[in-house]
């Protein structure tokens, strides 16, 4: 069996970097995705190079930190002080809760002019194209819609899409859900979570598991309520456990550019 490993936020924070590298250098994890739009992410881009087995995509943020683009191109995408409006916001205004407000809230030139500056920061920091395109968060239709856009223009593949396409195994979304409680975060057990469902990876000829491995810094804590769980899924990606049942399942671990020539081969 192929399994794709993905930590999604590379260069969130520092914390959240380092603890992705580790479990790329000590663990399972082949494929990230980096933030172009945070402070970090000049640091998070200095390890790419040196790290030929995994692959770096990009995670498009539109709910976290200032924006790539001039703030005042994108008015309806941030705040009074030109940062991006957090997600908490966003899912509590009554508009969102229908296309057509979320439409509005999300105008589409104006998710394409901030994501296509976070993809030339991409190109200006690592010097090559992101091995994929990835969402973060909350994924209102003019975002997707702007993914495949650039997806079309870049010959880069959207990973949701891809992933649909060929029907990748994975733990059921409601098993590997996101936790926001902090009491919750540090009780989560990523370890036996993939263990305990691992019939929906190995089922498959070709898996996926994505989470959000990092280790937890104070810069962490006031940007996301996504924060103690990371430590849990670096931890799990550097198991010994997991490592040893990725060796007694005979278990490839495959980055994108793997996932594209299987791809193609089936095609």
């Amino acid at each position: 069996m192929k399994l794709l490993t993905q930590g999604d936020d590379f260069g969130f924070t520092r914390g959240v970097t380092l603890g992705i590298i580790d479990s790329i250098d000590k663990g399972i994890l082949r494929n990230t995705g980096m933030f172009t739009n945070m402070p970090s992410s000049e640091f998070a881009a200095s390890f790419i190079k040196d790290r030929p087995q995994a692959c770096f995509g990009i995670d498009f943020n539109i709910v976290s930190g200032k924006p790539v683009a001039d703030p005042k191109l994108i008015p309806h995408l941030v705040d009074e002080n030109g940062e991006f409006i957090r997600s908490g916001v966003r899912t509590r205004n009554p508009e969102y809760q229908s296309e057509e407000g979320r439409r509005k809230m999300y105008p589409a030139d104006e998710c394409y002019i901030e994501m296509k500056a976070q993809y030339d920061r991409f190109l200006e920091l690592v010097g090559k194209k992101p091995g994929y395109l990835h969402a973060h968060s909350i994924m209102p239709e003019p975002y997707l819609e702007t993914i495949l856009k650039l997806s079309e223009e870049t010959g880069i593949p959207f990973s949701m899409k891809i992933m649909k396409d060929m029907e990748l195994g994975q733990i059921p979304l409601q098993m590997g859900a996101k936790v926001f409680d902090p009491v919750a975060q540090l009780n989560k057990d990523t370890i036996h979570q993939v263990l305990d469902n691992q019939k929906y990876l190995l089922d498959k000829e070709v898996s996926c598991y994505i989470c959000h491995p990092g280790y937890v810094d104070a810069e962490l804590l006031g940007l996301t309520t996504l924060s103690l769980e990371r430590a849990k899924d670096a931890q799990m990606y550097m198991s010994e456990e997991i490592k040893k049942w990725v060796e007694d399942n005979n278990v490839e671990l495959i980055t994108y550019y793997d996932l594209y020539k299987i791809k193609e081969n089936r095609e």
